[in-house]
């Protein structure tokens, strides 16, 4: 795949915005897989830190030498939400170095199933914070997997909304170690019963959350009430049902 004719207009979009900061927005420039590989050759990019790759058309085409970039090691929040990457894009993102120093991905919409879902669950992350995958059908192995996984340790804000997760997926995170930092917990919009609102009532190791929003569940009645007067979320201060 050339990317001679797009390396001058990859190079005029990093002069154009690129902060002293290190932020390089590129949202919704349509650069596609083309553009990404020249991104790897263009000027400056050692001095990305967080990088906006959203709405760009990219596949996994181009996601292999991206992720083997060295070039990218300063990165500590990638925003690739709303393309096309799939599965192979997500096996492919985590060979990259730069995801153990990673603060923040954002992967939302992306048509990753749960073959990649299980290979961001085994990822090498180490400082995450926070992560996205909303709108990504990967499953409740990949959600267990990553309450399991000490490189979820440092997340505060996770965001599963409409993931295929049922209640067996919730339980586990329920009772998870990992994520006992966790603040901000989206799991809306996915197929969850009685009995996973009552495993986040109970938990014992999930209290630090603020927010919860777990709307358009079947959670019913009786899962609202329990959430409603838990004394296991002490912190709550939203809770979104409805």
């Amino acid at each position: 795949m050339s990317v001679t004719p797009k390396l001058d207009y990859i190079n005029r979009l990093i002069r154009e915005n690129l902060s002293e900061d290190g932020d390089l927005e590129l949202k919704g420039m349509f650069i596609g897989d083309e553009g990404l590989l020249a991104l790897c050759e263009a000027e400056r990019v050692e001095e990305v830190v967080n990088l906006d790759l959203s709405k760009n058309h990219l596949t996994h085409k181009a996601i292999p030498a991206f992720a083997q970039c060295p070039r990218f090691a300063n990165l500590r929040r990638l925003y690739l939400g709303e393309n096309q990457i799939g599965d192979r894009g997500a096996v492919a993102l985590m060979e990259a170095e730069f995801c153990a120093n990673l603060l923040q991905l954002d992967l939302r919409i992306n048509d990753i199933g749960e073959e990649g879902g299980m290979a961001l669950a085994e990822g090498p992350f180490k400082k995450l914070q926070v992560l996205i995958l909303q709108d990504n059908p990967i499953g409740d192995d990949a959600l267990i997997t990553m309450a399991k996984h000490p490189g979820f340790a440092n997340v505060r804000k996770l965001n599963i909304y409409r993931t295929n997760i049922s209640d067996r997926g919730i339980k586990t995170l329920a009772r998870s170690k990992v994520f006992q930092k966790v603040k901000h917990l989206n799991v809306a919009r996915n197929v969850l019963r009685v009995d996973a609102a009552v495993a986040l009532a109970n938990t014992k190791t999930l209290q630090n959350i603020e927010t919860l929003l777990m709307f358009d569940t079947y959670i019913g009645d009786k899962g609202v009430e329990a959430l409603s007067q838990s004394q296991c979320l002490p912190k709550l201060r939203t809770l979104r049902l409805t």
